[in-house]
C-alpha cells in the first residue's frame, strides 16, 4: 500500500473552475492581511514615531504594501504556472 494520493487528471472545465475558486480566495486573503496590517499600524503605531495625520496614510501604505507582496509571492497561482526561482 502506497502513501502516495492518487493524481486524477482534471478537465479543462474542472481546471478553469478550481483555478477561479483559488483566485478568489487569494485575493479575499490579501484584502484581509492588508486590512490587519493597515488596522494595527493606525491603532497602535506610538504617536512618537508617527504624527497623528500621518499615521493613517502610511497606515493604508502598509497595508497596500503587506497586500501587494502577498500576492507577488503567490503570482503562481494567477500565472498558473510555478516559478523556477
Amino acid at each position: 500500500m502506497s502513501s502516495d494520493p492518487v493524481s486524477t487528471q482534471l478537465t479543462p472545465d474542472e481546471l478553469a473552475l478550481r483555478k477561479k475558486q483559488v483566485r478568489k480566495w487569494v485575493l479575499v486573503r490579501a484584502m484581509l492581511l492588508g486590512v490587519m496590517v493597515s488596522a494595527w499600524w493606525i491603532l497602535f503605531a506610538p504617536d512618537s514615531i508617527v504624527a497623528g495625520d500621518l499615521k493613517y496614510i502610511l497606515g493604508v501604505l502598509a497595508g497596500l504594501v503587506a497586500s501587494g507582496f502577498y500576492l507577488y509571492n503567490l503570482r503562481a497561482s494567477f500565472s498558473g504556472t510555478a516559478s523556477k526561482d
